[in-house]
């Protein structure tokens, strides 16, 4: 039996992909329907060709001559119109799968937690989305309706020339069948190990191209374009390597399966012929159609074993994908409460780990009251980007709680939640696309009016102004045309434009440039006036003003008040600052 994954076939697997063929039962039975029409009526043609020669040639009468070339004329086109049907038919239901699959996996991936994002490369997980998910396309317009309608069409063939035809003819030209056999069981297994080491390569090279494009900057900032390079030939070799033992199975079974078609022939004629010969009751008619039935035969029988690795490769990627579709334990976990968030946040003796063993935070606690600004500051590894990601639901933490409005966030849905939420990150990600698309994100409710009204509150509006093409402006791949303050600016106002109740910034000003400064720091007071804030930050010129400041060290709250009471304490705050302003003088 067939393997998938090292496995027994999985026939639950096979079921479950079998399943997703459900809204398209019709053109499915279609598609059956037609193999077994096809199979039909193939088999005709050559028992049509055999009353051909000896009853209309052989017989001479010109009549049944023209009925039965007519006869095989019309069953020619009806085949050929069949199998465009089918084929078209199977590719549309392989598509019209494919594009289910791909956005039920789409839609999954956007609800698993960052933590999956952080373990898994980029490039595996598109050649899950793309690339694995085709394969499966080839499950059904390669695999099991081709499969199932050429076994059909070996079995009527079959029994065709054993029913129609002299039985010893035919016994006698497919005795090569069981070498058949034990050549197509050899390709089988040797082509199965090559598939699945071509997958694992594509994945591998689009997986290290992925990285090193996005990484790009710092492969030629140190110099690394040589030792990269080599990386990238080893990796390709492998890929070359795999595809070329894959192609050395196929170059040898090929021709093995022609020369056991050539010796099938050769035997029928060689049989046949010396019957004939001796005024036997093989006919010239019979052994001509006997020909044709072998060269019908021996073609779905050398692509069976290429169609059951087709099928089996199709497993391989369904079993991939569908392990990501059944990854519940990688899915946030969303509350059913909805508020209306008025802002106020406690985080209650929290503790978290990424890695067990390793903990970052160590039992945090600290408030920040309805539209207070709270600033969180400390070494960098104290836990500052950590308390925003378990505050956002990102990660979830391992004991204490964190409350929002008074509701523990394990009870709340945290896609409504967010949506009354604002986050600012230091390293600022833009889509290629326009400037008024990545403010908007999406939300066509959003007015250019309201835009540029919400540019000039946080007074930005001259930085819309001066781009090429204002809000049209293209900001390429991660807003790779701007400088660092400017996607800041965009950042800001992408937060603003939402009108939120909570604004999170993390680290949002510590890669500002001289020019924007100014701006960011205008920007700043607009954007946290009126609303919960909490603010993590380099910079602590830039939190002076903040109602509350927290002051970590390694995972741990050690000071808590405003900048002008952890001056007075003179304690680790005081150092910061004394740090920071030596710097600058």
């Amino acid at each position: 039996m067939s393997n998938v994954g090292g496995k027994a076939f999985d026939f639950k697997l096979f079921l479950k992909v079998l399943g997703y063929a459900k809204p398209y039962r019709v053109l499915f039975i279609s598609a059956v329907v037609l193999t077994v029409s096809l199979g039909a009526i193939g088999t005709a043609r050559p028992i049509l060709t055999r009353q051909v020669i000896d009853d209309a040639i052989l017989g001479t009468n010109p009549e049944l001559l023209i009925n039965l070339i007519l006869w095989l004329v019309g069953l020619l086109l009806i085949e050929s119109i069949g199998s465009f049907a089918f084929m078209y038919a199977a590719n549309w239901l392989g598509q019209s799968i494919i594009k289910d699959i791909r956005i039920e996996l789409y839609d999954k991936l956007q609800n698993f937690r960052l933590g999956f994002y952080d373990r898994s490369p980029v490039g595996q997980l598109v050649t899950r989305v793309v690339s694995d998910i085709e394969t499966i396309a080839q499950v059904f317009s390669e695999g099991i309706l081709v499969i199932f309608g050429d076994l059909f069409r070996i079995a009527v063939m079959l029994f065709a020339m054993f029913f129609f035809f002299n039985p010893l003819l035919v016994l006698i030209s497919l005795s090569v069948i069981p070498v058949l056999f034990i050549a197509t069981r050899w390709f089988q297994r040797g082509i199965k190990g090559a598939f699945q080491a071509v997958r694992n390569e594509v994945s591998n090279l689009n997986t290290f191209v992925q990285e090193h494009l996005g990484g790009m900057a710092i492969v030629q900032a140190f110099g690394r374009e040589a030792q990269e390079m080599r990386k990238f030939e080893a990796i390709n070799a492998r890929h070359r390597d795999a595809n070329i033992k894959s192609i050395f199975y196929y170059a040898l079974f090929f021709p093995i399966i022609e020369v056991l078609s050539a010796i099938s022939i050769g035997l029928g004629v060689w049989y046949g012929g010396m019957n004939a010969a001796q005024g036997g009751d093989v006919t010239v008619g019979e052994l001509t159609a006997m020909i044709i039935f072998i060269g019908m035969l021996f073609r779905p029988l050398r692509q069976l074993a290429d169609r059951f690795n087709t099928l089996q490769m199709g497993m391989v990627a369904s079993e991939r994908v569908l392990k990501l579709l059944d990854s519940d334990h990688e899915i946030e976990p969303k509350g059913q409460r909805q508020i209306d968030l008025e802002g106020t946040i406690a985080l209650e003796n929290v503790a978290f780990q990424y890695i067990p063993n390793e903990p970052i935070l160590k039992g945090v606690s600290f408030e920040a009251a309805k539209g207070e600004t709270v600033a969180i500051v400390g070494a960098t590894g104290a836990g500052k980007s950590t308390i925003i990601s378990v505050l956002m639901g990102f990660y979830p933490y391992e004991s204490g709680d964190v409350k929002i409005d008074g509701c523990s966030l394990v009870e709340l849905d945290t896609h409504h939640l967010r949506t009354q939420m604002a986050l600012v990150l230091q390293d600022v990600f833009l889509f290629s696309d326009t400037v008024r698309s990545n403010i908007v994100m999406g939300n066509t409710d959003i007015t250019d009016e309201q835009i540029w009204a919400a540019a000039e509150r946080i007074g930005i509006k001259s930085f819309l102004e001066e781009l090429p093409e204002g809000l049209e402006y293209n900001v390429r791949e991660r807003g790779g045309v701007l400088s660092a303050g400017q996607r800041q600016l965009l950042a800001f106002l992408r937060a603003y434009i939402t009108d939120p109740k909570v604004l999170i910034l993390d680290e949002a000003t510590s890669s500002i440039d001289s020019h924007t400064e100014e701006l960011i720091q205008n920007a700043l007071i607009a954007l946290t006036q009126n609303r919960t804030s909490i603010i993590i930050a380099h910079r602590l010129s830039t939190i002076q003003h903040a109602d509350k400041i927290i002051v970590l060290d390694q995972g741990k709250v050690i000071e808590e008040g405003n900048h002008a009471e952890l001056l007075e304490k003179q304690g680790a705050y005081f150092n910061l600052y004394e740090k920071q302003f030596t710097a600058s003088e």
